[in-house]
């Protein structure tokens, strides 16, 4: 057995079968250099004649969680496409062992091998339709040649991830192990050596029922034309060229269309989005090498529905939750919530029973201060203070205290924010950070001064106001930003724009960039990324629009700063531009 490593890429021959592995970690995603590797270790077995078979393998967790974010949007390449090519050309079968998750490029890689075998944790994706583009290594033809039009189009259009055994069922993979992944890739790459070579361009068991094929693509074309991105229709087209056009000439339709998409505004601005979300995601510098704090018992003072709900978040997270309020009305109001709550979610299939006693087990509401004594750390309602909580308790105000104070998501997976002032020691920041987390929002931190998704939100609501008293109907403004898609979260359909639309949708645009700029002049945030961070995530501004600051860099500074100082003569608390505009201009810095 051989063992050979370069720097991405580790190489070992077993009973005649060169296993390859992909040693990029954590996430092993594919870069140029990582492809050359790839691309010359997968020549070298091809060309010696003591290697029968080959086994795509990864160390690590993940098999392949997709390109670099850097060459996302490449137009000219990586090369992976010429990889996956040389891939399923080759004369030797290549197994694909997905020992964890095969995402966007990784699965491009994966459809190129000649069979996949994945254990029940993998999970498999083609995401690009999120950053509004189409893949652009072949999988639009190899993948409805596998599994069928519709299902590749679920795959490609809605961009979430299918289970192992889901894809076991479709026919993306071909087995789905409990163990022993590797010796059983080995054996199956030995088993396809004794067989003819059947590559994934001459697969067609997705094609043996046209009229089903010709009766998803209508269906998809119909749901893409109705929604507001281009990536979607651009993908039934190039799903509908693998049964039109050759397959070499299919893969370069692809190709167009992907070189299409980044040159896309929308592509431009979800880009954005998901690089500014990224950076505003990462811990504050202060927590910078700390260690996670022990959080298991959960303190809360005060009363309200927000309390209430914080509660039952951090129960279904495993916490055990003291909840302490003034007097017994609030106290049973409190408890309540949470039992109607959790009963809306038992109905809904959403918490079993077994596991809604269990969160009650680990509750405790009463109606003395003293039960918080032995939390980790207390969160307090600002109308509650923190005045008779012990000294040396953690704490942080529920909602704007004045001090550290954390913004819970209403739901999983949306919008968390923690606002932290100067000086604020760093244990009780460790323990809100770790909790926001925990709880499973996506956290953004600023600085007093925030939240800065509710910063946004008042400007938005005053600058609606002052366009009314301008003798603009209220639902007239409401659906001009609707069709623009402000407030719209994720829904794909948006309303026609209405009659002079495009001039209370500049009103608007041009006070949240003016209230952006407050917020980096006043220190609160010191980027503009993260503000458009707060407005995508909260479903306030709409992805493909990359949010407010972004939009404002594409018109120009000094069109913003000539914009807004025309606009201050008549609203000036909404439009007058902070000096920071005039410093940014000055210096020849951007919005990031």
């Amino acid at each position: 057995m051989q063992n050979d490593r370069t720097d991405f890429i580790a190489e070992q021959t077993r009973d005649r079968v060169r296993l390859i592995w992909l040693r990029r970690g954590p996430a092993n995603a594919l870069h140029g250099p990582m492809i050359a590797e790839l691309g010359r270790a997968l020549a070298n077995a091809g060309a010696d004649p003591a290697v029968g078979a080959i086994v795509l393998a990864a160390e690590g967790a993940v098999f392949c969680a997709g390109a670099d974010p850097s060459e996302l949007t490449r137009t000219k390449g990586s090369g992976l496409a010429e990889l996956c090519r040389a891939l399923e050309t080759g004369a030797k079968p290549v197994v694909a062992a997905l020992q964890g998750n095969a995402f966007g490029a990784g699965l491009e890689l994966a459809l190129a091998a000649h069979a996949r075998i994945a254990l029940p944790a993998a999970r498999l994706a083609l995401p690009e339709v999120a950053l509004g583009l189409v893949p652009a290594a072949g999988a639009t033809q190899r993948l409805p040649r596998l599994v069928g039009a519709a299902p590749a189009l679920r795959l490609l259009t809605q961009g979430a991830p299918l289970t192992a055994a889901e894809a076991l069922a479709i026919g993306l993979v071909d087995h789905v192990v409990e163990d022993h992944l590797i010796d059983r890739a080995i054996a199956l790459a030995s088993e396809l050596a004794t067989r003819p070579l059947i590559s994934a361009e001459d697969r067609r068991e997705g094609m043996r029922d046209m009229a089903t094929y010709r009766a998803a693509l209508t269906t998809a074309r119909a749901r893409a034309e109705a929604g507001r991105m281009p990536a979607p229709i651009r993908l039934v087209e190039c799903v509908e060229a693998a049964v039109l056009l050759p397959y070499e000439m299919g893969l370069a339709f692809e190709r167009a269309a992907f070189e299409d998409m980044v040159a896309s505004s929308e592509a431009q601005a979800l880009m954005h989005a998901f690089q500014a979300e990224r950076r505003a995601l990462q811990p504050p510098p202060a927590l910078a090498g700390r260690p996670a704090p022990r959080l298991a018992t959960l303190g809360l003072w005060g009363g309200g529905g927000a309390l209430a709900d914080v509660a039952r978040q951090a129960l279904s997270a495993g916490l055990k939750v003291v909840l302490a309020t003034p007097d017994r009305a609030t106290l049973v109001a409190a408890l309540e919530r949470i039992a109607a709550r959790q009963e809306e979610m038992v109905t809904a299939g959403q918490l079993s029973p077994a596991a809604r006693d269990a969160d009650w087990g680990r509750l405790t509401g009463t109606t003395g201060i003293e039960a918080l004594s032995g939390a980790d750390l207390v969160l307090h309602t600002p109308e509650a203070g923190a005045a008779a909580l012990p000294a040396t308790l953690p704490r942080a105000a529920l909602g704007d205290g004045g001090g550290l104070s954390f913004f819970p998501a209403p739901a999983t997976g949306l919008l968390s924010e923690v606002v932290i002032p100067a000086g604020q020691p760093p244990e009780p920041l460790a323990l809100t950070y770790g909790l926001a987390r925990r709880l499973g929002g996506k956290v953004v931190t600023c600085g007093a001064g925030g939240p800065l998704d509710a910063r946004l939100r008042a400007t938005l609501a005053r600058v609606v106001g002052w366009l009314e008293g301008q003798g603009h109907a209220r639902d007239t403004v409401a659906t001009a930003l609707a069709a623009y898609g402000i407030g719209a979260g994720a829904r794909g359909r948006l309303p026609a724009p209405p009659p002079g639309s495009a001039d209370l949708l500049a009103a608007c645009l041009a006070a949240l960039a003016c209230e952006g700029l407050r917020l980096m002049d006043e220190g609160t945030t010191p980027r503009a990324g993260d503000i458009d961070a707060a407005a995508t995530i909260s479903g306030l501004f709409p992805r493909w629009e990359g949010g407010p600051m972004y939009q404002a860099q594409r018109r120009g500074l000094m069109v913003l700063r000539a914009d807004l100082r025309a606009r201050a003569a008549t609203a000036p608390a909404l439009f007058t531009p902070p000096p920071l505009l005039d410093r940014l201009i000055a210096e020849g810095r951007r919005l990031e």
